[in-house]
């Protein structure tokens, strides 16, 4: 018999998430029901090697992965969403009423939500987690619990044995087979607050909001993450404040198996910090608060992680570092030329004054840019902004391609066999989703070291259909695309 929840083409983890995603509703994932009427719904957790269509044993099972979570917050809302009872005994010895914690293991969802929402700082305070704000009620839905379940899926179908107990302070994340490739990311990490409206609100005027997210962001940090989820081996290099937000941001990089060894925290500082308005089709407008007289990437900070930068396949660069920064990390790069690794930078966040050398432009492999970003790398004798003349231009001045986005599509100025041509055109609802360019820098990554580092147009296209992906999922807890995702959408590219 089929089993009509599977997906053919899904993964393990895909499966498993859609099935507790189901599981939430009504009493939640207790014994009972798997070994009733939710039986079947409950099939691919049943038949998890440590489960072996045992009931109990799968209600263990999920209780196990929810105390292992890195993020205090995802294991309060999965203990609620799923009605687990995980923390009871703790919150009733840390004077949560009883009312409470009956309504967290209630039979009703509704109820459940409520209850978490209602008393979300004192449930945090007494398992002594760090608690933000609450979200809203369709935030906590659509979004958050969405991510705790699939956090969740992941570490149920993960090869790490159920029986090894870790130390407490030992995070646990999904484990993925890694491709071949050591992958370098220098960019920014900060913590985005993001209010998404129908309208910008005019001048002197204000508006209302329908949902807020708060959430890890940096272009660094999206291309690190989205690297990892191409299985690429991933380390960060970026620097946050050693507030509740810094931890947060090296919880969640690790959740997404980024190795954060190389992250800078500074003690007694605030991570940087973006707030973002987001219109429903993804415009947006944003101010970020750098906070980069404290804390920033130095020219020292560069140069004491020389070994990484000159032993990695890879590095991808971000103008969110000072531009000093930039270029003596370009150089560094270039240590042996021999065995340098493959460099793509992109232009975000421009520097105000100035672009950077044409020393530090020659040893750019890939610049990766929207034509905004490029005024101050135009030829001098340019009166109106022309694509195809920046585009030479920076060629004639070192870079080797330069990959310019936009509108869903984008044009490849390149100086290898490749040459010049138009990426193909994404039609998508959501105009100017900002991950979509660190989807597509980090599936060219990819792509170029699985191909031997030369660049073609099909590997212009496969970053091209991470790209849309990413777009179309616009709004959704995970947009940042896997392999299998990128495949068939590649189709619909050709």
């Amino acid at each position: 018999m089929v089993d009509q929840y599977d997906e053919p083409e899904s993964s393990d983890g895909q499966i498993l998430e859609a099935r507790l995603l189901k599981l939430r509703m009504r009493d939640g994932l207790v014994a009972a029901r798997l070994r009733g009427a939710g039986r079947e719904l409950a099939a691919p957790l049943l038949r998890l090697p440590a489960v072996q269509g045992d009931a109990e044993a799968a209600v263990n099972l999920v209780g196990d992965c929810v105390r292992r979570m890195t993020i205090g917050t995802h294991q309060i809302v999965a203990d609620a969403t799923l009605a687990l009872g995980l923390f009871a005994d703790s919150y009733a010895a840390n004077g949560v009423p009883q009312k409470v914690i009956d309504d967290l293991r209630s039979d009703a969802l509704g109820r459940r939500r409520l209850a978490l929402l209602n008393h979300w700082h004192r449930l945090h305070e007494s398992l002594s987690f760090t608690s933000g704000p609450p979200p809203s009620d369709r935030t906590l839905r659509e979004t958050v619990e969405a991510r705790v379940l699939r956090e969740l899926a992941y570490a149920l179908v993960s090869p790490l044995p159920p029986t090894v107990l870790l130390p407490a302070d030992e995070p646990v994340t999904p484990q993925i087979q890694h491709t071949s490739g050591r992958v370098i990311v220098v960019g920014g990490a900060v913590m985005d607050a993001i209010f998404r409206t129908k309208m910008i609100p005019a001048h002197e005027t204000s508006g209302i909001a329908h949902d807020f997210t708060l959430t890890p962001g940096g272009k660094g940090l999206w291309q690190a993450v989205a690297a990892a989820k191409l299985g690429l081996d991933v380390s960060l290099i970026a620097a946050i404040g050693d507030d509740r937000f810094g931890r947060d941001i090296l919880a969640y990089l690790r959740a997404e198996n980024v190795d954060t060894s190389l992250i800078k925290v500074v003690r007694g500082a605030r991570t940087p910090f973006t707030g973002v308005v987001e219109l429903d089709l993804g415009d947006s407008i944003a101010l970020i608060w750098r906070n980069d007289q404290v804390v920033k990437l130095e020219v020292g900070d560069i140069e004491a992680k020389a070994d990484q930068l000159t032993g990695c396949d890879a590095l991808l660069l971000t103008f969110e570092v000072p531009r000093e920064t930039t270029q003596r990390t370009l150089a560094l790069a270039h240590t042996d030329p021999d065995t340098r690794p493959l460099v793509i930078v992109t232009s975000g966040q421009p520097y105000p004054d100035e672009g950077i050398s044409r020393a530090s432009l020659q040893l750019i492999d890939y610049l990766v840019s929207h034509a905004w970003e490029l005024e101050k790398y135009s030829p001098p004798d340019l009166q109106r902004f022309n694509p195809d003349r920046v585009g030479e231009h920076l060629l004639s001045r070192g870079v080797e391609t330069l990959c310019l986005l936009g509108n869903g599509g984008g044009t490849i100025y390149s100086d290898t066999d490749a040459g010049t041509f138009r990426l193909s055109s994404v039609s998508s609802l959501y105009r100017e989703v900002s991950t979509v360019r660190d989807a597509f820098c980090a599936a060219l990554a990819a792509r170029l070291l699985e191909n031997n580092r030369t660049f073609t147009r099909e590997v212009a296209h496969w970053a091209t259909a991470a790209m849309a992906s990413t777009a179309e999922s616009f709004g959704q807890p995970d947009s940042l695309p896997t392999r299998d995702r990128i495949e068939k959408r590649l189709k619909t590219l050709m």
